[in-house]
């Protein structure tokens, strides 16, 4: 399988009357065909205050088109309260080469 990327965009649930959407990239692929998945990191911000989180996403969810990836953890703690999320990857794919692959998030 090429390397390539995942998008992912969802909501978290809401705590204290709030919620953060986390949009991004799962990229750094490791493994090979039906046996991978990738890393994932970022910040959430809302309302003067941010969450970090970062994780690994589940292993290949076949589709009619291709394949997604579960995505599920806590937003980093922060003022006092966090953040669960749980959604899933998109299942359109980006396939790119090892060079733009070693350059991504430079």
């Amino acid at each position: 399988m090429n390397y390539h990327l995942h998008k992912y965009k969802f909501n978290c649930m809401t705590v204290n009357g709030h919620n953060h959407r986390l949009l991004g990239y799962a990229g750094n692929m490791l493994g090979f065909g039906a046996f991978h998945f990738h890393f994932y990191y970022g910040v959430s911000s809302y309302d003067n205050h941010t969450h970090y989180f970062c994780g690994i996403t589940g292993l290949p969810i076949r589709t009619e088109n291709g394949h997604i990836h579960k995505m599920e953890g806590v937003l980093e703690n922060n003022n006092m309260h966090e953040h669960k999320f749980k959604g899933y990857t998109f299942e359109n794919v980006s396939y790119i080469s090892s060079a733009q692959a070693a350059s991504f998030g430079q």
